[in-house]
C-alpha cells in the first residue's frame, strides 16, 4: 500500500491549486477563465459549443456557483454592527418590535435574516438562472440547451464577480449611500451583461440583430437578478417566521 501511495505521489502531488478546486472547484484554469472573459469573451463562448471546452476554461457554472461561494464567504461584512444593510435591516427590525413587544429583541432577528439569506441565495440564484439560461434563445440557431446554459452563466460570471468586487466597498458606506450604491451595481452589471454579449458572440451575430439581442439579453438577467434578491428576502422572512414560531 506504502509503495502504491509513494508512486502516486511521485507522479503528482496535490498543490496549492488542488486545494483551491478542493474549496471552490476554483483552480488556475478558472481564474483564466474569468480573465478570459473580460479581456476576450469570444474565446470562452467559443471553447462553451465544444464538449470539453476545448481544454481551455473551466465550466461556467462551476466558475459562478465557486464566485457566489466567495461571495457569500464575504457576506460577513454584511452583518456588521456598524455596515450600511445592517443598519438598514435592524432599524426596520426595531419598528416591528416595536409595534410588537411579543418579538425577540432586534439585533436577534437581525443575525437570522442575515443567516436566512446567505443559506438560501446560492439555491435560489442557481434555479432561477437555470431555467432563464434553458429558455434565452439569444445564442445563435442550433444551440443546444447545454450550451445556452453555458453561455448564459459565462455572463452571470462576470456580473458575480463585480458583485464581489463591489462587496469589498460595502462595509464602508453609510446607509445614506446604500440606495445609490445599489442602483450602481445594478447599472454596472446590466452594461457588463451588454457588452460581454456584444464580445462574445459577434462571430454568430451582427448589426441590429446583435444589439437589440444584447439589450434583450441585459434586461432579462437583470430582472432575473432582481427577482431573486427579492425572492431570498422574502424566503428569509418566513424561514425567520417559521423559527419564531416554533420557538
Amino acid at each position: 500500500m506504502a509503495n502504491t501511495i509513494d508512486s502516486i505521489g511521485a507522479v503528482a502531488r496535490p498543490g496549492f491549486n488542488a486545494l483551491l478546486e478542493d474549496v471552490f472547484g476554483l483552480n488556475v484554469r478558472g481564474l483564466r477563465t474569468l480573465r478570459d472573459l473580460y479581456v476576450s469573451p469570444r474565446k470562452v463562448f467559443d471553447s462553451a459549443r465544444v464538449i470539453d471546452w476545448a481544454n481551455q476554461h473551466t465550466p461556467t457554472i462551476r466558475l459562478t456557483f465557486s464566485l457566489i461561494t466567495v461571495y457569500m464567504l464575504l457576506g460577513f461584512f454584511w452583518a456588521a454592527e456598524d455596515g450600511p444593510l445592517y443598519q438598514s435591516l435592524l432599524a426596520q427590525l426595531e419598528v416591528l418590535v416595536e409595534r410588537n413587544p411579543e418579538l425577540p429583541p432586534a439585533e436577534d432577528m437581525a443575525a437570522g435574516w442575515f443567516a436566512a439569506y446567505s443559506f438560501a441565495f446560492p439555491l435560489i440564484y442557481m434555479i432561477v438562472h437555470f431555467f432563464v439560461g434553458s429558455v434565452l434563445f439569444v445564442w445563435g440557431k442550433g444551440s443546444t440547451w447545454t450550451t445556452r446554459l453555458r453561455m448564459h452563466f459565462s455572463l452571470l460570471a462576470v456580473g458575480m464577480s463585480l458583485s464581489l468586487f463591489s462587496m469589498v466597498v460595502l462595509p464602508f458606506l453609510t446607509t445614506d449611500h446604500l440606495m445609490y450604491y445599489t442602483i450602481a451595481t445594478l447599472g454596472a452589471g446590466f452594461i457588463a451583461y451588454i457588452v460581454t454579449y456584444v464580445r462574445g458572440v459577434s462571430d454568430v451575430h451582427s448589426g441590429f440583430k446583435l444589439w437589440w439581442r444584447a439589450l434583450f439579453t441585459g434586461v432579462i438577467v437583470i430582472i432575473a437578478d432582481l427577482f431573486i434578491a427579492l425572492l431570498t428576502q422574502f424566503g428569509s422572512g418566513i424561514m425567520i417566521g417559521r423559527n419564531l414560531a416554533i420557538g
